[in-house]
């Protein structure tokens, strides 16, 4: 059964994300909301879902298909047009807008919006889960901002589509993350993972403790992190909160030039590395994540908005066969089955 992971009882809150923009989420929502009718789903976005057309290639876009029982965070135009066919079960302070949790009191189409932080959406996620739903939906993205990175999510789903390049292009990003899924995740105790993971800074390891580096990220001067670096007689490993680059890449290995130190990310994603760079690091450094990348199912999507769609039988045929581990679900080719 596809998707059956959705029903473990551990499974609760489960972010939609894809790796460029149109890459298939919503109609993936859409199947999960479709195929899953047992279950009462709160749903809501990161940002806004559900409209009519696309805002840069103005080629419509599936609306949010909802039904009786759906839990759903809207805006007060998509409540007015919505008007006796739902329910307003409570109203959000989010700053300069009103949103509102909505129920669905029949099948319906609508937009779906959320809040912008990822503390507020992590609140929404909660009071939709007390207010009745069995599972909460969130369409979301791959940011710092946003809830899918959050260690309050317990699944995700992640959505390649074919917009995001041509066969190669998207075999080598699957490949990536599947190394950015396989990362060990760091044995810490509550009251380490309390210091490290709201930090807004560097922090060094000595083997004992986490200590401040002073230094906002990786992105700083290099002669800077290195000299400060240097001075740390004790220094095993680092914590680093932000983004890992390629162009950062070389800093962090003249700060840990000895081989087999920690290096601590707080998420798989904040690696922005390509697949080569991501192997050769976890081959010199013990390299490590505060948070897991909970890659429950990756689904995709041969059609692409904007771009030149892939043959759908060579594009399953191809990713398929580079990844037989992988059950690979063509959303389209789903859809069409159902």
């Amino acid at each position: 059964m596809q998707f059956k992971w959705i029903t473990d009882e551990g499974v609760k809150v489960i972010a939609i994300v894809g790796t460029s923009k149109n890459a298939g989420k919503t109609s993936l929502l859409n199947h999960l909301l479709w195929s899953k009718q047992k279950l009462a789903f709160g749903v809501f976005s990161t940002g806004i879902d559900g409209e009519k057309e696309d805002a840069i290639f103005l080629k419509p876009k599936p609306a949010v298909q909802l039904y009786a029982g759906s839990l759903f965070c809207c805006d007060s135009n998509a409540l007015r047009d919505l008007g006796s066919r739902v329910e307003i079960l409570a109203s959000l302070a989010e700053p300069g807008r009103e949103l509102f949790i909505a129920k669905s009191l029949g099948l319906i189409k609508s937009m779906i919006t959320g809040p912008a932080t990822a503390s507020a959406q992590v609140d929404l996620a909660q009071r939709m889960l007390e207010l009745g739903a069995d599972k909460v939906l969130v369409d979301g993205s791959l940011d710092r901002k946003s809830i899918a990175l959050s260690p309050k999510i317990d699944a995700i789903a992640l959505v390649l589509g074919a917009s995001f390049g041509n066969l190669n292009e998207l075999e080598l990003e699957l490949k990536r993350l599947s190394v950015l899924r396989s990362l060990s995740v760091y044995d810490t105790d509550a009251q380490s993972f309390v210091l490290l993971e709201p930090a807004g800074e560097l922090k060094f390891y000595d083997g004992t403790l986490w200590q401040d580096s002073g230094c906002a990220s990786l992105n700083a001067d290099p002669q800077t992190l290195i000299k400060v670096a240097q001075a740390q007689p004790e220094l095993q490993g680092i914590y680093i909160p932000g983004s890992v680059t390629p162009k950062s890449l070389n800093t962090l290995y003249s700060m840990l030039p000895e081989a087999g130190a920690l290096v601590l990310v707080r998420h798989p994603d904040c690696l922005k590395l390509n697949v080569h760079q991501l192997l050769e690091l976890k081959q010199k450094h013990n390299l490590k994540c505060l948070i897991p990348f909970k890659i429950k199912e990756y689904i995709i999507n041969s059609e692409a908005m904007g771009h030149k769609c892939q043959d759908a039988d060579l594009f399953r045929e191809r990713l398929r066969t580079a990844f037989p581990q992988l059950n690979l679900i063509d959303i389209m080719e789903v859809n069409r089955a159902g």
